[in-house]
């Protein structure tokens, strides 16, 4: 333990290294900090993205173990999870259901929307073409969403799953044209 007089010392000193925590008066309430002394949301590490990794890989070999355990005896499997990662982030990104969010983030083992962004921003980088003569595509996926043209979606939801997913987005008549949906799959 520190005692009182070193950590006031250390107080001090940090104060000579940074004078613009003088200006704050913890007697105040209410206060409105200067630009020197706004802190910047925490991105996530490298160190903290190779952790938020492995616990997704982890839950891609659960999964994986899963589907191979019960389905695919004696048969042929294609399982990605990369594209399981991919759905379920979507899902939580644009979901307006708190409820789902936390059981996604729970399920993928990760502390926020943030983490499992940065997650896929950083497979995508890795995994998918990246348009090189030498280089990708290592995988190619082909992401779609589909919403009942009856039910209202969010201008900046579509736009995140157009724009940072890379989703095909539409509109479609489940309910009087069902087939037409999946004139879009084949």
């Amino acid at each position: 333990m520190i005692d009182s007089k070193k950590k006031r010392e250390k107080v001090r000193k940090s104060q000579a290294e940074d004078p613009s925590l003088t200006k704050i008066n913890p007697k105040k309430k209410k206060q409105k900090l200067g630009k020197s002394q706004v802190i910047p949301s925490p991105s996530l590490t490298e160190i903290d993205l190779v952790e938020a990794m492995k616990k997704q890989n982890g839950v891609s070999m659960f999964l994986a173990g899963k589907v191979i355990s019960t389905l695919a005896r004696n048969s042929n499997l294609v399982f990605s999870p990369a594209s399981v990662n991919a759905v379920l982030t979507m899902e939580a990104a644009t979901s307006q259901s708190d409820s789902v969010k936390k059981k996604i983030m729970i399920f993928l083992k990760s502390a926020s929307i943030d983490e499992l962004n940065a997650v896929f921003r950083e497979i995508t980088a890795v995994l998918l073409p990246d348009g090189s003569m030498t280089g990708g595509p290592k995988i190619a996926t082909v992401n779609g969403v589909w919403i009942e043209k009856s039910r209202g979606f969010s201008p900046s939801c579509k736009d995140l799953l157009v724009n940072f997913f890379k989703a095909e987005y539409a509109q479609v008549d489940f309910r009087s044209k069902v087939a037409d949906p999946l004139s879009f799959i084949y």
